[in-house]
Parts: structure tokens; sequence; C-alpha cells
């Protein structure tokens, strides 16, 4: 049996018509209109690409646009027997009447391209495989690309439809009948000063503390309350404590005992009850853990898995610093890189993602605390991010915050809002935060 070959798919009218439409449009509007749906390279014709690449150039020149500057610019570049001179552009031309269905045309150019996309993907996948190229990779690379196909297709917003969504929404508000989607932190007083009561979808919150300050433990309990309370499926990159660990943190959280009392067999009956109760709670909640990432694209594909398999609803990055990037970029470049795609994945996705940070120590030292300029190897987290807490102990020293309230010992934590994107920032607030059950209040 002989392979069937693929025809690439494409449209010789479509790309004709495209081109007629700019040459016999009176400004750039048409131009304009398409030049947001299609580039010179979705023309599987060669004298199509040409054509519009030129077109192309004259308008971002501002340029008029007509067959004879087409054609001229044509012959200055060499391009006059590939177009078939002046009979080849005056045919384009004649390809149409009017330009009213210019989009329409666009729109067929742009989804013939694709498919000749998938089709290469695909034949470059096969090929790589029975090349020897690792399966995994192979198929993280293809995803990308395949994400890369979606947003092009998918990217594109009614400004109007957000419009009606963003009336909604504050009608229901007045009238007092608005129910808040926001990822609560669990935390009343952290909630308030946050638009909506909460993290939102979309939204990028940057946690960030010195070491031992807890800010992967303050992640966890937004974990718990949502995941184990609430029931909402989360995602967590762990990139340094394994399964088991964060599983262990969890238990002690949510039953409020140490589990050392448990290692050390001095655990009343009614710990070890809240103990294997909390066990059974956490085990049984949605939570997915990844621990291993070659890189941000293979993080957010597996982030888009745990979408599609799981249906998580929010996602925890431990930590930005820890991802790998290109080992040719800097390291602010390539953490400026990485916390781009982090932004993009949580809008993709739409789902809240919490991101941890490392954060210079000295900045705590302070008399003013610290402030996003202490966020180490920070790249562009500072654009990217929607919220940025900061937290650290006072004079950044642990000791000078330890406190006895008669009951129980806890550490006093500052906090700061350094960010807030929907709302004030540079609230302050304390956290108390007792260490040794993990307990954030």
């Amino acid at each position: 049996m002989t392979e069937k070959v693929l025809q690439e798919p494409y449209s010789l009218d479509a790309e004709e018509a495209v081109i007629a439409c700019c040459l016999k449009s009176s400004d750039s509007s048409v131009y304009d209109s398409v030049s947001q749906i299609i580039n010179p390279e979705d023309f599987f014709i060669e004298k199509n690409r040409i054509l519009f690449s030129i077109v192309q150039e004259l308008n971002k020149n501002n340029y008029p646009v007509d067959e004879i500057t087409v054609l001229e610019r044509v012959k200055s570049k060499g391009y006059e027997e590939q177009v078939d001179g002046y009979n080849g552009i005056q045919s384009v031309v004649d390809r149409v009447d009017g330009i009213i269905s210019h989009k329409y045309y666009a729109n067929i150019v742009r989804d013939k391209a694709i498919a000749r996309g998938v089709i290469r993907m695909s034949r470059n996948a096969i090929e790589s495989i029975v090349g020897g190229s690792e399966a995994l990779y192979t198929a993280t690379a293809m995803e990308k690309e395949l994400s890369d196909i979606s947003d092009r297709v998918n990217s594109e917003e009614s400004f109007s439809d957000a419009g009606l969504l963003l009336e909604e929404k504050l009608t229901a508000m007045s009238e007092n009948r608005y129910e808040f989607t926001a990822l609560s932190t669990g935390i009343g007083h952290l909630d308030e000063k946050l638009d909506e009561g909460g993290i939102g979808k979309g939204e990028v919150f940057v946690i960030s503390a010195p070491t031992s300050c807890g800010k992967s433990q303050l992640a966890l309990n937004i974990v718990l309350r949502s995941a184990v309370q609430d029931k909402i499926p989360i995602g967590i990159f762990s990139f340094e404590m394994p399964a088991e660990q964060l599983m262990k943190r969890m238990i002690q959280t949510a039953s409020a005992v140490n589990l050392r009392r448990i290692r050390d067999n001095v655990a009343t009956s009614e710990e070890k009850e809240r103990v294997f109760n909390a066990l059974k709670k956490v085990r049984e909640a949605p939570i997915v853990v990844e621990h291993f990432v070659r890189n941000i694209d293979e993080l957010r594909s597996k982030a888009r898995s745990m979408k599609r398999k799981n249906q998580i609803e929010a996602l925890v990055i431990d930590y930005l610093q820890l991802i790998p990037y290109d080992v040719r970029m800097s390291k602010n470049d390539g953490i400026a890189l990485v916390s781009h795609r982090i932004k993009q994945l949580a809008m993709e996705l739409n789902i809240p993602v919490i991101l941890l940070a490392q954060v210079n120590r000295e900045g705590a030292k302070r008399d003013s605390g610290l402030s996003m300029h202490d966020l180490k190897d920070s790249g562009d987290i500072e654009n990217d991010a929607d919220v940025i807490l900061l937290m650290w102990a006072r004079g950044g020293d642990l000791q000078n915050c330890r406190v006895y309230d008669g009951e129980t010992n806890y550490l006093e934590l500052n906090y700061k809002i350094a960010k807030n994107r929907e709302g004030e920032r540079d609230l302050m607030g304390k956290f108390k935060f007792i260490n040794h059950i993990g307990r954030f209040q």
C-alpha cells in the first residue's frame, strides 16, 4: 500500500481577493482590518506572499497603496518576474468588484494557513519520533505549537461583550445578588484588601518573603481552605518539597497538631484522632502535584493538562526562581520570560495563579520593611503580577517577632500589598503565624 501524500490546503481565490481589497481601498482601513487576522507568511502562493508583504510595507510607511505604487516597489525589489509584472498585479485587482467582504477572505486565508501548520507539525512529530527523539519531548513541543495555534484563533476578545458582562456584574452588585468568584485566602483581613475579596480569575498573586517566613506555608493555607474545605480543584508545582512533605504540612495545619508529637509518641488520643481525620480529608482533596519541569513551556503544558484532566480552578507555583530557563539568557531576562509566560498562562486558563518568589532578605532590615525592588532577580514580575504580597519579620530577625499571648507561641509578621492592580496598594497588616502547626491568621 502506497502512503497517501496530504495536499497542503490553500485558497487561491481568497488570497488574491484579500490583496485586491487592499489595493481597491481608498485608505488603509482594509489593510488595518485584515492585518489583525493574517500576515504574509499565511499566503501559500509565492506571488501573493510577495504582493501582500509589499502592501504591508507601503502601509507601515504611510505610502499610498495601488497598482502603480505596488508595481514600483516590486520592480525595486527585483520581484517583477515572480509576480508577472503589471499584468499579474492587475489580474489580482480584477478578482473582486468590492471590498466589503475583506475580513471573510482574510479568515479563509488564515484558516488554510492554520490547517497547513497542523499538517506540518504532525509530519515533523512523526519524523522526530522515527528519528529517535524522546516521545515526551516531542509531545510537549506539539502541545506548545497547538496552543500557539489556538491562541491565534481565540485571542480576539470583543470589547463590547466585555462591556455587557461588566454591566451585568455591576447590576448584580447594586442589587445585592452578585456571587463573588474570587479565590479566598481564608484570612479575612487580607481578603478585605483584595478586589472582590480574594484572588481573581486570570490574576497572578505573588507571595514573596525571606527564608523561613512561611511563604510556602501561606500558599498551603490557601490550598487547604480551597481544596479541603471548599472542594476546589488545585494544581501545585512544588520544586522544593515532595508530595509527602506537602501533605505533612497540610495535615499539621488542618489538625492543629505538630506531627512530631506523633513521631515522638507523646500525642494524646484526641490529637491522634484529629491527625487521622485531617489525613483522610487532605488525601481525598482534589489536589494534583507536579515536581519537575525542564522549562516554562513544559510547565504550561502540564498546567493545561491539569486543567483538562482535573479541572483545576487555581494553580500554585513554588517558586519562580526555580523554573529553568534558556541558559543562553541572562538570569534577569530568563526570569522575565518565565514571568511573562506565567501571566499568559493565568489568562489562558482563566484561573488564579499563586506564584511564590524569593526576596532580598536585606530589605527586611529597613525600618520601612520590604519593597517591590527587593524581589530577587525579579525580571518583569513587577509588571506581570496583579498583586504582590510582601511579608517579613520586623528588623529582618525572626527572634524579634516571637510572641506568646498566654495561649500559644506565634510569629507576628508584617505584610504589605506592594502592588494591587485592581485596588489600593501599600496597604499594611500583620499576620499571626503559628509556625509549629503552619497556620496563618
